[in-house]
C-alpha cells in the first residue's frame, strides 16, 4: 500500500506543480493586486478596499456589465440548453436525413467566434446587409435600422448571434442517450407511452447530470464571452451590451487601471464559482441516480 501511494504521489506531483505555477500563483497575484492602485508606469500600492468600494457603490457601468452577463447566462442556460437537448432528442430517433441535419447543425460550432461576430456584423449592416431588403419587403421605407448601433436593439441582436448555437450540448446529450437501455424504452412503448411522455418522464430525468454539465458549460461560455461583443459593438452603444469581460478589457487598456481591472477579475471569478455551485446543487451533480 505505501508503494502505491508513493507512485500516485509521483504521478500527481508534475500536474500539481503545473497547477500551482500556471494557475495558483497568478490567481494569488490577481487577488493581492486587486487591493492595490497601479498602472503600466507605477508599482502596486496597497489601497485596501478602495477598488471594491468604487466598483460596488460608485460604478454604474460595472453593474450594467453584471446585469448583462447574468441575463446572457440565464438565456443561454435555459433557451440555449433547451434547444440543444431538444435537437439531441430529435436526432436520437434517427429520422430521415438526420445525418445531414446533424452536419449542418454542427457547422457553426467549428467557426471561430471572431469570424462569427464579423459575419453577423456584415450581415446586419444597415447599408449592405439584409436589414434594408427585409424592411422594404415588410413595407417600411424609412432609414434602415442599425441593429448593433442602436441601444434599443443591440443587446438582442447580439443574443441572436449565439443563442441558437448549442451543438456542444447536443453532442454531450447524444452521447448520454446512447447509454440508455433500449429495453427500458421498449417497455415504455408497450405500456402505451407516447414519444413526448418518454422524453419528459424517462429520458429527461435520466439526462439530469449531463444537462447540468451543459448548463455549467453554457454559463461559463457566457461569463467569459468577449470575441463576438468586441468585434460587433465593443460593449456599446453606451453600456447597452457591456459585459464583465469587455469591461475588464476596457479598464485595462483604456483606463490603464490594473488594480481596478484585477478587482473586476475577482468579481468575475466569484460570480462564476457561485453559478457553478448553484448549478451543481440544483442538478445534484456527482450524485448517482436512485
Amino acid at each position: 500500500m505505501p508503494t502505491n501511494r508513493l507512485w500516485m504521489t509521483a504521478f500527481l506531483l508534475p500536474c500539481l506543480l503545473m497547477f500551482v505555477v500556471l494557475i495558483g500563483i497568478p490567481l494569488i497575484n490577481v487577488v493581492w493586486t486587486s487591493f492595490a492602485d497601479y498602472s503600466t508606469f507605477s508599482s502596486p500600492v496597497f489601497s485596501g478596499w478602495h477598488n471594491y468600494d468604487q466598483l460596488l457603490f460608485h460604478d454604474a457601468d460595472f453593474w450594467a456589465a453584471v446585469r448583462h452577463t447574468l441575463l446572457w447566462v440565464t438565456l443561454q442556460c435555459t433557451v440555449g440548453v433547451a434547444i440543444g437537448v431538444t435537437v439531441a432528442l430529435m436526432l436520437f430517433r434517427k429520422p430521415a436525413g438526420w445525418k445531414f441535419f446533424r452536419a449542418i447543425y454542427m457547422i457553426p460550432s467549428i467557426i471561430p467566434t471572431v469570424a462569427s461576430g464579423i459575419m453577423f456584423y456584415l450581415l446586419l449592416n444597415p447599408e449592405f446587409g439584409i436589414v434594408k431588403p427585409l424592411q422594404r419587403l415588410l413595407g417600411a421605407h424609412g432609414q434602415p435600422v442599425n441593429l448593433f448601433g442602436n441601444s434599443s436593439y443591440a443587446f438582442w441582436a447580439l443574443t441572436l448571434t449565439w443563442i441558437f448555437y448549442s451543438a456542444i450540448c447536443t453532442v454531450i446529450v447524444m452521447a448520454e442517450l446512447g447509454t440508455v437501455s433500449g429495453s427500458l424504452l421498449e417497455a415504455a412503448r408497450i405500456d402505451g407511452a407516447s414519444r413526448l411522455q418518454i422524453d419528459l418522464f424517462i429520458l429527461v430525468p435520466l439526462l439530469r447530470g449531463v444537462i447540468g454539465t451543459c448548463v455549467i458549460l453554457a454559463a461559463v461560455s457566457m461569463i467569459t464571452q468577449f470575441d463576438t461583443i468586441f468585434v460587433t459593438t465593443r460593449g456599446g452603444p453606451g453600456a447597452s451590451t457591456l459585459n464583465l469581460s469587455v469591461y475588464l478589457y476596457n479598464t485595462a487598456t483604456l483606463n490603464n487601471d490594473y488594480g481596478m481591472t484585477n478587482a473586476i477579475s475577482v468579481m468575475q471569478i466569484l460570480i462564476g464559482l457561485l453559478i457553478v455551485f448553484i448549478t451543481g446543487k440544483a442538478f445534484k451533480l456527482g450524485e448517482t441516480h436512485d
